[in-house]
């Protein structure tokens, strides 16, 4: 006997549908795996027969032969587990009349198995669910532990089991599992949960330091990419963690693609739609692989799990250039692509970009606490590890320099529900709220479907390009500056990008050389 039964796997972030194709024959006994499978999949024969065995299934006697199709595709994991199993099951008893059997078995069988039945959860389900939605799919069968998962997918039935013998009696008499579960809609969705303290504390902790808050506000409505620079201590780490908690929230389809990425990656967390973008920070020993994707199948690299968050690199210039330099085709262009033995894949990798580094190898270069260390050599040496490409796609140049004022015994303006002046232009650089930082990113959400010279006015374009060349700036440059212009001129509650605007970004589009120096602190 023979037959057929689906399933699916993973290539990279996107799901493949797979085919297995068992075939019983007279002969020796054997169990013959072709399809060009990886080592997991080759192992999964022990793992059928013995499952098979304790799920009270006898084996038939015989020549089993198993196709994964197909075959021109290289199968990894252990997603065929279960689907090798139900096609044995299937194919070793005969033919039956129409009773559901045959809608059932055009379900999709995906699962790992233990030696003793169990099913066990899989990488990446939600985006082999999503690819099989989208090819007209309707019925799933999945690990009880991932019946969440795979009910985020709209349009799929979902029956969920907890072993191999609740999946074969289900599948004979289209009696549910006692343990699983089957659901049809959507999974029900938590409400985004909002931020543990209010944008008025938050920046509290940026008070002593006005042009550090003023960037952090911009780099939080518009979602620049930011650079801060300064001596040890002076709070640029916290001032990255302060902006991934300022983080918008994030609509059902970005949130469907962010979780199905960390899904590929087996980083789900909690069993539910992940409602916060993410906030990558990643070691400075980090290789070009961890960083872009890579390996086999290949996975995700930290670009790509900061999609529509954050990725934040502290120590900057310890960082390898040759990792560094990675980063110039994503930040520009929103996604990677990887050419990897079998093909090509390409990773979404839309994420904003939060760096930290000191001025100098010691750190403490125009420090009015240490004196520096460094020799001119050294400073010269330290700042050639960042290539003039990749620092001049940063969109916000700040210098963090020490706190002006009281730390410790300060207040907390605006933790009292004091009163706040609203609709004055400016007004948050002095009181930033979280209305005005919603008001602005939905203005410049409205402004990204217009081209922004609509909404430059004549003298600020005039000022803009005479400005450039006195300043060095490249046309990336220039382009990046009227980016932060655009986004004043939101927080500004301006319909137009003035004069004023753009003078206000050209202070932060400083080149990182002047940065370094000590006449710049």
């Amino acid at each position: 006997m023979s037959t057929r039964i689906r399933t699916g796997a993973l290539a990279g972030i996107e799901g493949l549908s797979v085919t297995v194709e068992v075939d019983i024959s007279r002969g020796l006994p054997g169990f013959h795996l072709v399809g060009l499978p990886g080592a997991e999949v080759r192992e999964s024969r022990e793992r059928v027969l013995a499952a098979l065995r304790h799920s009270g299934s006898r084996i038939p006697v015989g020549k089993i032969t198993v196709n994964l199709a197909p075959a021109g595709i290289r199968k990894e994991g252990a997603y065929f587990d279960l689907a090798i199993a139900m096609g044995i099951v299937a194919a070793a008893e005969p033919p039956v009349r129409d009773d559901g059997r045959s809608l059932r078995s055009g379900a999709l069988f995906i699962g790992e198995l233990s030696l003793f039945g169990e099913l066990r959860p899989v990488r990446g389900l939600l985006a082999i669910i999503l690819a099989a939605a989208r090819m007209g799919e309707k019925m799933v069968v999945v690990p009880s532990e991932q019946v969440w998962e795979a009910g985020l997918v709209q349009g799929i039935e979902v029956v969920g089991a907890a072993n191999l013998a609740e999946v074969i009696r289900w599948w004979r008499t289209g009696r549910l599992p006692n343990v699983g579960e089957t659901i049809s809609g959507p999974a029900s969705i938590s409400s985004p949960r909002r931020p543990e303290l209010s944008l008025a504390i938050l920046l509290a902790g940026l008070g002593g330091q006005p042009l550090v808050r003023k960037a952090a506000v911009l780099a939080a409505a518009g979602g620049h990419h930011l650079l801060m620079v300064g001596p040890p201590g002076t709070g640029k780490t916290r001032l990255a963690r302060i902006l991934g908690q300022m983080q918008p929230a994030m609509d059902r389809d970005l949130a469907m693609d962010v979780t199905r990425i960390h899904s590929s990656a087996g980083m789900l967390g909690e069993s539910t739609l992940m409602d916060r973008r993410p906030f990558r920070a990643p070691h400075h020993t980090i290789t070009r692989a961890g960083l872009i994707g890579g390996g086999q199948g290949p996975r995700p690299g930290e670009v790509t799990l900061a999609h529509g968050g954050i990725l934040f690199l502290d120590e900057l210039a310890q960082f390898s250039p040759a990792v560094l330099d990675v980063l110039r085709e994503p930040m520009e262009e929103g996604f990677i692509t990887l050419v990897r033995h079998p093909g090509r894949h390409t990773f979404p990798a839309d994420f904003q970009l939060l760096a930290a580094m000191n001025p100098c190898r010691c750190g403490f270069l125009g420090s009015n606490l240490r004196a520096c260390r460094c020799t001119t050599a050294e400073r010269s040496r330290y700042l050639s590890r960042l290539s003039g490409p990749l620092l001049d796609r940063f969109d916000l140049f700040v210098e963090v320099g020490p706190w002006q004022g009281k730390f410790l015994t300060r207040k907390y303006p605006g933790s009292r529900g004091g009163p706040v002046p609203e609709g004055k232009p400016g007004v948050w650089r002095e009181h930033p709220t979280e209305e005005i930082l919603v008001s602005a990113r939905q203005r410049l959400s409205d402004w990204s479907r217009t081209d922004v010279r609509k909404f430059l006015a004549p003298e600020a374009a005039a000022f803009l390009d005479d400005s450039r060349l006195p300043l060095g700036l490249s046309l990336r440059g220039v382009k990046r500056c009227l980016s932060v212009a655009r986004t004043l001129a939101a927080l500004d509650q301006r319909d137009q990008v003035g004069k004023s605007q753009v003078r206000e970004a050209l202070e932060f589009r400083r080149e990182i050389g002047p940065l370094m120096s000590e006449q710049a602190w």
